[in-house]
């Protein structure tokens, strides 16, 4: 995301933002989207963290409460839904759009049942769309997989707290595992009991807002400091 002029506020002992942004990137990381905005904000959020459209990126898009024709806007310029290095998975309605290379490489996607869990069916699909990328590259190298999954929202009213909890553990821990960067879009006040709850599971949380009249701001949250920036443009 655009990081010019941001900077954590308060102890001069805290590692510099741009410090703590390339170890994020290079040892993996999984942040926590949150305030409430707009979807045209949580789209160019979107945007944005899944990377510059002319580097060499992996991104899974998972869907709980949209349709993938809801998808290319949040695509990177010139990224486009066919892409061999775009996974799309819809939840709820039950559709995709993999890459040309998994349709025959007999790449076997898991079906919805009646019976299933359908947060496992999801959790299943997105290990089997990094574990694709990760062999197809012979290893993924440091932030080159994207992840985002829109949103924890609505997985969060149709699970237990055990069971979503779970799936966001074993999320995180894959995504941190192939050094990639996954964000979660959980759109609340960032002081939301919710929010709270879960913030340890993250490695930082990317609070939006936009005011009237102004354009989208973002400040971020790092428990690892204890510490929170500035608010700076989106």
């Amino acid at each position: 995301m655009g990081i010019e002029g941001i900077e954590f506020r308060g102890d001069e002992n805290v590692p510099g933002f741009s410090e703590l942004l390339a170890e994020l990137k290079t040892d993996g990381c999984n942040l926590l989207v949150t305030g409430q905005v707009s979807e045209r904000v949580s789209t160019r959020a979107t945007r944005t963290l899944l990377g510059d459209p002319a580097a060499d990126r992996k991104r899974i898009l998972a869907l709980t409460d949209s349709t993938t024709r809801h998808v290319e806007p949040c695509l990177p310029t010139g990224v486009r839904l066919d892409s061999s290095d775009v996974w799309v998975i819809d939840q709820r309605n039950g559709e995709r759009s993999i890459p040309a290379s998994a349709s025959v490489s007999n790449v076997e996607l898991p079906a919805r049942r009646d019976g299933r869990n359908e947060l496992w069916t999801l959790a299943e699909e997105i290990m089997l769309a990094i574990g694709f990328f990760d062999m197809t590259t012979d290893g993924l190298e440091p932030a080159h997989l994207r992840l985002s999954v829109d949103s924890l929202s609505f997985l969060a009213e149709q699970y237990s707290r055990t069971e979503f909890e779970c799936f966001l553990r074993m999320l995180t821990a894959i995504t941190r595992g192939v050094r990639g960067m996954g964000h979660y879009h959980l759109p609340m006040a960032d002081d939301a009991p919710l929010v709270t709850k879960l913030s340890p599971l993250f490695d930082a949380r990317i609070e939006l807002r936009q005011r009237d009249g102004l354009v989208p701001e973002q400040r971020w949250h790092v428990p690892t400091y204890e510490r929170s920036t500035n608010w700076v443009r989106l």
